[in-house]
């Protein structure tokens, strides 16, 4: 079912992206939770109790948890993004925009995504979720016209406040790869190349200032072969139940994605953003 480039989308995703998460131990430990053995150590369990739980989910209702992993998508990209883009209103109509910005950043390989190639995601949600993840691709098509709509508000701002052409213009040239990229590729090259990079960019300036550059290289690196051999665990797990290797890769990428992005956005847009946000403005 999978080409040879989408074979290299999901490779691209586990070397490149995923490993952007990796840096979630040092965030711990910017955090104080790293001044004991305790402290590490009830993080590390909380946090896979929490990927533990997402796949429990996963097991007993495939659609809802596939259903839960595209909105905190959403969320996660879109406020990433939203992160980079200085917002040119305050009061009530700061909060709107940025709900405007969440919405069209994170739709970008979500809701972009899934109306282009439409069928394409249905084939490949129904490997992740079963025949009724078409109902994903329902909700999905349902969000388009929202979608757009922020993308309306967006360009009339840009129209007005010009420092929001650049990021407008980013939006465009992502939204027309998504296009005509296939799926799986379009979701690597906006991962890997504008959430991952942004997403170190912003986090790794931020923990030099409170960690040693070595703390940070040596957590990342350590977390990110303990996800290897997770993904690697999960891949096993697959081929027992008779399913194709392509299947199997794919179901094993996007479920470890997915465990992961909940403790992820916790500790990071939960924790860790406003904490630097506090810090910077004492």
């Amino acid at each position: 079912m999978l080409t040879s480039i989408d074979m290299l989308a999901l490779l691209a995703v586990m070397l490149i992206g995923l490993p952007h998460g990796a840096f979630d131990g040092a965030i711990a430990f910017c955090l104080g939770m790293g001044r004991s053995t305790g402290r590490i150590v009830s993080f590390c369990i909380v946090y896979l109790v929490l990927a533990g739980l997402f796949v429990m989910v996963w097991s007993l209702s495939a659609v809802f948890a596939l259903t839960c992993f595209v909105v905190l998508s959403i969320m996660h990209f879109g406020s990433c993004d939203a992160q980079a883009i200085a917002n040119p209103f305050s009061g009530r109509m700061n909060r709107i925009f940025n709900i405007c910005l969440v919405l069209t950043h994170g739709g970008i390989v979500t809701i972009c995504l899934s109306y282009f190639h439409m069928q394409e995601v249905d084939r490949l949600f129904a490997v992740l979720a079963g025949d009724n993840a078409v109902l994903v691709t329902d909700f999905l098509g349902i969000l388009w016209p929202v979608w757009l709509a922020g993308v309306a508000l967006y360009g009339l701002a840009a129209v007005r406040h010009r420092g929001l052409i650049l990021s407008l213009a980013e939006l465009a040239i992502l939204s027309g790869l998504m296009a005509v990229l296939p799926p799986l590729a379009g979701f690597a090259v906006y991962f890997c190349l504008v959430h991952s990079r942004r997403h170190f960019l912003s986090i790794f300036s931020a923990m030099r200032t409170i960690l040693p550059v070595q703390i940070i290289v040596r957590t990342a690196l350590g977390l990110t072969v303990a996800t290897w051999l997770m993904a690697g665990a999960g891949y096993w797990i697959q081929t027992q139940y008779a399913v194709a290797i392509d299947e199997a890769v794919l179901r094993t990428v996007f479920i470890l994605l997915a465990a992961l992005t909940l403790p992820h956005m916790i500790l990071v847009d939960g924790l860790f953003r406003p904490t630097m946000r506090k810090l910077l403005s004492l």
